[in-house]
C-alpha cells in the first residue's frame, strides 16, 4: 500500500540531509544524489584525517629518520646497527627503536610504535604492552640508515598521505553502508508505527541519509583532536555522539515521511 503511493510520486529534489525533512526527502528520491551526499562527506573526512596526519605523524616519523644512524639495517631478521635506544615522539605518536630486549618503555603517546630486536609492533596508550606485532623474518634485510630513508620519505610521502585518505573514504563508505542495512528494520517500524509512507528501500536511503549528520561530529573531533583539543578519550566521547545523532535523525527522518492516510480520510464522515 505504502509502496504504490510512494511510487506514485515523483521523487523529489533534495540536496542535504541536514533536517529531518532533508533525511525523509533523500527516502524518496533518487538514489544517486545520496550516494554523492555520502561521497562528499567521506572525503571532507578524509581530508580532516589527511590534514591530521601531515600535522600529527608526519613530523615525528621525519624525526625518527633523522636520528637512524647510518649503520641502522635489518639483516638475518634482525636489527642491527644501532647502538642505543631512539626516541621521538610526540603526545599523538611515539616512535621508539629498541635494539635490545628489554622493560616496558614508557612512553605516553596515544599511538606507540617500536621496532625491536626481532618485530616491529604497534600499540596505543590504553594498553602499550598490547598491540599488533610482526616479525621481521628470518630472511628480513634491509637497509635503515638516514641516507636510505630520507629520500625514500620525501619521494613517498604525498602519495602515502593520498593513499590515506582514500583509505579512509573507503572506509567511511563500508562503515555507512552496514549499519545502513541494519537499521532499515527500524526505520520501516518507526514509519509503521507513525503511520508514515516508507517502503523497504526508502527505509534504507533514509538510513544512509540519517548517518550523514555525524560526518559532521567525526570532523570536529578529528580537527579538536590535531589541535590537542580533545584527546584519544574525546575522540571515543565524539564516536558515541555520532551514533546517538544518527538515531536521532533516523527518527526524526522516519516520521517526517509522508502520511500513510491523507486528512480527508480521517474527516467524520456524517460532518458536512
Amino acid at each position: 500500500m505504502s509502496g504504490g503511493a510512494e511510487d506514485a510520486k515523483p521523487p523529489p529534489r533534495t540536496w542535504q540531509p541536514l533536517t529531518f525533512g532533508g533525511v525523509a526527502a533523500c527516502a524518496r528520491a533518487r538514489v544517486g544524489p545520496l550516494l554523492a551526499a555520502q561521497l562528499a562527506a567521506a572525503m571532507m573526512v578524509g581530508a580532516c584525517a589527511v590534514w591530521f596526519f601531515h600535522r600529527a605523524y608526519c613530523p615525528v616519523i621525519l624525526q625518527a629518520i633523522q636520528k637512524m644512524p647510518e649503520t641502522a639495517r635489518v639483516a638475518e631478521g634482525q636489527l642491527q646497527g644501532v647502538p642505543e635506544t631512539l626516541v621521538s615522539e610526540s603526545r599523538f605518536l611515539a616512535i621508539v627503536v629498541a635494539p635490545r630486549l628489554g622493560g616496558d618503555i614508557g612512553q605516553d603517546a596515544d599511538v606507540q610504535i617500536q621496532l625491536r630486536q626481532t618485530d616491529f609492533c604497534a600499540g596505543t596508550i590504553f594498553r602499550p604492552d598490547w598491540g599488533w606485532a610482526m616479525p621481521y623474518g628470518k630472511g628480513a634485510a634491509g637497509g635503515l640508515g638516514r641516507s636510505n630513508l630520507e629520500p625514500w620519505w620525501g619521494a613517498w610521502e604525498p602519495m602515502l598521505l593520498a593513499a590515506a585518505g582514500a583509505a579512509v573514504v573507503v572506509m567511511m563508505l563500508v562503515l555507512w553502508a552496514v549499519p545502513a542495512l541494519v537499521y532499515t528494520a527500524p526505520a520501516r517500524f518507526i514509519a509503521w508505527f507513525a503511520d508514515r509512507q516508507l517502503s523497504w528501500s526508502g527505509a534504507w536511503r533514509l538510513a544512509s541519509a540519517a548517518m550523514l549528520p555525524g560526518t559532521l561530529v567525526v570532523a570536529g573531533a578529528i580537527i579538536l583532536y590535531g589541535c590537542a583539543v580533545a584527546d584519544l578519550v574525546g575522540l571515543s566521547f565524539f564516536a558515541a555522539v555520532q551514533m546517538i545523532i544518527g538515531w536521532v535523525y533516523l527518527i526524526g527522518g522516519a516520521c517526517k515521511a509522508p502520511r500513510l492516510y491523507s486528512d480527508d480520510l480521517k474527516r467524520n464522515p456524517f460532518t458536512v
